[in-house]
């Protein structure tokens, strides 16, 4: 049975691009599709996808963030991928404490769409290296310093393999992929992932990341 997607984006173009992106995969069928986020709501109530592709940056009553927000209180709600561009750091911030289960830099979607949506299929995160560079050289500012803070107290706990796969993912690797490069099987980087969110009370593996990048943790600091 192919995978259900509901695609949102403001512009136009872009949605369509997205669209044309997910259709080429016969795994794959786009159900609905959105340019805001009140009709995103309804498309999603209406279809019940399993994967929303939501943009953050939406015109109207209602931005990304909040309609991922909402989208999490529907009864079995889909799983969402935000999708953003290099300057709303914000945004993926609010995007992943949301709920949001990964997120792509609109520029990457003709590579990185398709993986996304399978490993968020698949119950993996998926994390678009170069924003997450970006949301990390947000938090060098002396203001963020109580972010930084709380991110370290939240993942204190974490064993140093735990954030060594954090820190994988972080950096836009697979299961598969991480497994390969510490030697280990994906199925023990699930569960890997899976304890160190219990950990750190995060909803996912892509917020997992996020806070360890937040706490701006060397590699060193894990060994």
């Amino acid at each position: 049975m192919a995978i259900r997607v509901v695609i949102v984006d403001d512009e136009t173009m872009t949605l369509r691009n997205l669209v044309a992106i997910v259709e080429a995969d016969p795994t794959m069928e786009v159900v609905g599709s959105a340019t805001n986020g009140l009709d995103a709501l309804q498309q999603i109530r209406d279809t019940r996808p399993d994967l929303v592709v939501m943009d953050l940056y939406l015109p109207g009553e209602i931005d990304g963030v909040e309609s991922i927000r909402r989208v999490q209180n529907l009864l079995n709600p889909p799983k969402v991928l935000a999708a953003t561009s290099f300057d709303l750091e914000s945004y993926t911030r609010g995007a992943l404490e949301a709920g949001a289960v990964g997120f792509i830099l609109k520029n990457d979607a003709e590579t990185l769409l398709l993986p996304a949506l399978r490993a968020a299929a698949d119950g993996e995160p998926m994390v678009s290296p170069q924003t997450t560079i970006r949301l990390i050289e947000s938090f060098l500012r002396p203001s963020t310093a109580p972010e930084i803070a709380q991110a370290r107290e939240r993942i204190a706990a974490l064993a140093p393999r735990e954030l060594e796969v954090a820190h994988l993912i972080g950096h836009g690797k697979s299961y598969k992929q991480i497994g390969a490069e510490l030697n280990i099987a994906p199925d023990t980087v699930k569960s890997t992932v899976t304890r160190a969110m219990q950990k750190a009370d995060a909803d996912n593996g892509a917020q997992l990341a996020f806070l360890v990048g937040q706490a701006r943790l060397d590699i060193k600091d894990a060994e």
